[in-house]
């Protein structure tokens, strides 16, 4: 007892390391994405009565991850944990699960040599990957969960074949994956093809054994197939909605490009050849062929993917790989060495050079470790650092960033390479590394989760509203009814025909609504992220309603008469030129020129009408000067003057009514301030118009001001 404690603390000491280290890339890599709130608004509609629906009343499956999204509604049920949360911890718990199916497979693997080291090296291989590491938290994806049913089933059938609870817990475990994901039965159907000729193979028959058969597919069938049968009697479809939104044609050569750029960055041109290697040694010692099932479901599952494309984010339906070939690739490495090790060479080199199996094992492990990680680690920790940045779909690596890759050998051609395969595939959306999703749901989550602390009841009953990006913002405004852009819950849009060749296409993002759907529909509400103030929210829309303390909510409407009659009762502000002149109020303009420009309290609201958008686009400059010039910073002394600029995108309010306005409060600086300086200047630096006046806090404003010739 006391060596079997002895021997167990060795192997969780020889296997921290590596756990550490996956804590550590999954914690640079956690993340939360945009697409996971589809799924929470459905969980959310389901606790709340309506259905497994996006919009109430409108019966169509908008997920792909059935079991998952059950799931997160028991946990908010029952611990009140809503799915934001609960998620990503699912996910960590599933990754747990996943790493403990892959050493228990190892553990007990009959005629396994060097078995403590094969289990160091495979927790090595995936603990150190990059990928594996991304979808830890899963970006609250339903990812990490598919990878562990499908590890647990492959485990099941490996060592307990000939066991009836084995292959009950193989079956269950592959109608889990199958309803986690839709691509489940596609991976049933080889491990059903592979136990009847390992059985043969087993037993020495000619013929297969049925009875084991039927208790291995015989639970995923009735189960499976009562998930299909309900499906078509609740949402009228055999397959989900998002099948048909995602799926326009075959599209092999992004495919391609997808998989390749895998292979290079993860090391599949390692990993693959190395299970190949422990197959062919396994079969020949012992006819298990183990080895095989996992290379007859990468290679069903490659095709599968080479066919729809591949996916929008970077290497998400690939994540079972790692598991499933760290194993036979540590068991290939192990061979190999012992290989090296008994081998002629060795001595030829030098006569008294004797070499361990272990030792020339872990020789090779080296570079596999290497050349099987750098690549995605390096991208990783590149894309890691980029924050507040939307578009980065395209990070490449060279000499500025990665010198020390590119020094070692064969890794500029391989780094090339990759570089190149993601551009290919930034341009139509392809492999989207898991940092543009997670700056984007960080921007999402920051502009319209305010919403969640709105008051029931402000969104009427008939507003309906299109738009793309259905996750977060939609989320937080559960009451408002949507029509997916790209159709992922919208069965028209989703087969509305897609005329785009491949090569112009955009994964997962082409279907558009047909001609005149969205009028039939009756599309009359537009909703714009919350705002703080009155004049804030009627910066970025039509109208405005309070719906909370320091919260207002615009939107805008093709139906004026619609919105007077919809919030009739509440306070309803409306952007006019009424509203402008309640800005104003009685003080006259202090600066005459492309703009008039007002001062109102300690706030300079420039005013415009008519207005077009052209007139707002340059950018505005605002330079304050000094009673005494030594008051300034010293870095600004040279100039005489304080200064900033702001332009539309911050400040500007552009009405269809042709009227701007633009609103920028003064400085709270300690110094006196004796002239303003402001007007608008092109991108070149010249100046369109300017004015002046003279300024003093102590006075008020309607004493005479003094304004420079505009022009």
């Amino acid at each position: 007892m006391k060596e079997n404690a002895i021997q167990n603390t060795r192997v969780m000491l020889l296997h921290l390391p590596w756990l550490a280290l996956l804590g550590w890339l999954s914690s640079v890599a956690w993340f939360l994405c945009d697409d996971a709130f589809i799924s929470f608004r459905y969980v959310r509609n389901l606790l709340e009565g309506h259905g497994l629906v996006f919009n109430p009343g409108e019966y169509v499956e908008g997920y792909s991850n059935f079991l998952w999204v059950l799931e997160l509604a028991a946990i908010w049920w029952a611990l009140g944990v809503a799915p934001e949360d609960a998620a990503p911890w699912l996910s960590v718990a599933f990754t747990a699960g996943t790493i403990a199916a892959m050493l228990w497979w190892v553990a007990r693997l009959p005629l396994l040599c060097h078995r403590g080291l094969v289990a160091w090296m495979a927790l090595g291989l995936v603990c150190a990957s990059a990928t594996f590491a991304v979808w830890t938290s899963g970006g609250g994806l339903e990812t990490r969960q598919f990878t562990f049913f499908i590890v647990l089933a492959v485990m099941c059938l490996s060592l307990y074949r000939d066991s009836r609870r084995g292959l009950l817990a193989a079956s269950l475990s592959l109608a889990a994956a199958a309803l986690t994901r839709p691509e489940g039965p596609l991976l049933a159907a080889p491990c059903f093809g592979w136990f009847v000729i390992q059985r043969m193979a087993d037993t020495g028959r000619p013929h297969p054994d049925w009875r084991r058969l039927i208790c291995l597919a015989a639970p995923f069938v009735v189960l499976v197939g009562a998930h299909f049968l309900w499906r078509y009697s609740y949402y009228g479809e055999w397959l989900p909605n998002t099948y048909y939104a995602k799926h326009v044609r075959p599209w092999y050569e992004s495919g391609f490009r997808y998989l390749w750029a895998a292979a290079l960055e993860t090391g599949l041109y390692l990993l693959i050849p190395l299970a190949a290697v422990a197959m062919r040694n396994r079969w020949r010692a012992s006819r298990d062929g183990t080895g095989a099932l996992v290379l007859l479901l990468v290679g069903v599952h490659m095709a599968y993917v080479m066919r729809v494309g591949g996916d929008y984010f970077e290497y998400r339906p690939l994540d079972f790989y790692w598991p499933l070939l760290a194993v036979p690739a540590s068991m290939g490495i192990v061979y190999l060495g012992s290989r090296i090790a008994a081998g002629r060479w060795l001595r030829r080199f030098s006569p008294r050079l004797t070499v361990g199996a272990r030792t020339c094992a872990f020789v090779l492990f080296l570079p596999v470790l290497f050349y099987t990680s750098a690549i995605q680690g390096a991208l990783l920790f590149e894309g890691a650092a980029i924050r507040e940045r939307i578009e980065m779909r395209n990070i490449q690596l060279d000499d500025g960033n990665a010198a020390w890759l590119l020094a070692m050998p064969g890794m500029p051609m391989l780094v090339a390479v990759s570089n190149d395969l993601n551009r290919q595939t930034a341009r139509q959306l392809v492999a989207s590394p898991f940092t543009e999703h997670r700056e984007f749901a960080n921007k999402q989550l920051r502009s319209w989760k305010p919403y969640e602390n709105m008051e029931n009841g402000v969104i009427p009953d008939d507003a309906l509203m299109a738009g793309g990006g259905l996750g977060i913002r939609f989320y937080y405004l559960p009451d408002l009814k949507v029509i997916d852009l790209h159709g992922l819950t919208d069965a028209t849009v989703a087969r509305n025909p897609v005329e785009r060749p491949n090569h112009q296409r955009q994964i997962a993002h082409d279907r558009r609504p047909p001609a005149g759907y969205l009028e039939q529909r009756g599309v009359n509400f537009i909703i714009r992220k919350p705002a703080t103030s009155e004049f804030q929210a009627l910066g970025r829309a039509e109208y405005a309603v309070k719906v909370g303390p320091a919260l207002w909510m615009p939107f805008d409407s093709p139906d004026r008469q619609w919105v007077l009659d919809r919030f009739a009762g509440r306070d309803l502000r409306v952007f006019d030129r009424d509203y402008v002149a309640s800005l104003t109020g009685d003080s006259r303009p202090i600066i005459r020129s492309d703009w008039d420009v007002y001062l109102v309290e300690d706030s300079l609201i420039y005013v415009k009408d008519p207005c077009s958008p052209e007139a707002a686009e340059p950018t505005f400059f605002l330079h304050l000067y000094p009673v005494d010039v030594n008051d300034l910073p010293s870095h600004r002394q040279q100039h005489g003057f304080d200064g900033f600029h702001f332009d539309f995108g911050t400040h500007l309010l552009i009405k269809k009514g042709g009227i701007c306005v633009a609103i920028q409060k003064l400085p709270d600086y300690a110094y006196a301030i004796a002239t303003v300086r402001t007007g608008q200047f092109t991108g070149e630096g010249k100046k369109i118009w300017k004015g002046s006046f003279t300024y003093n806090s102590l006075v008020d404003e309607s004493e005479t001001l003094h304004v420079d010739n505009p022009r």
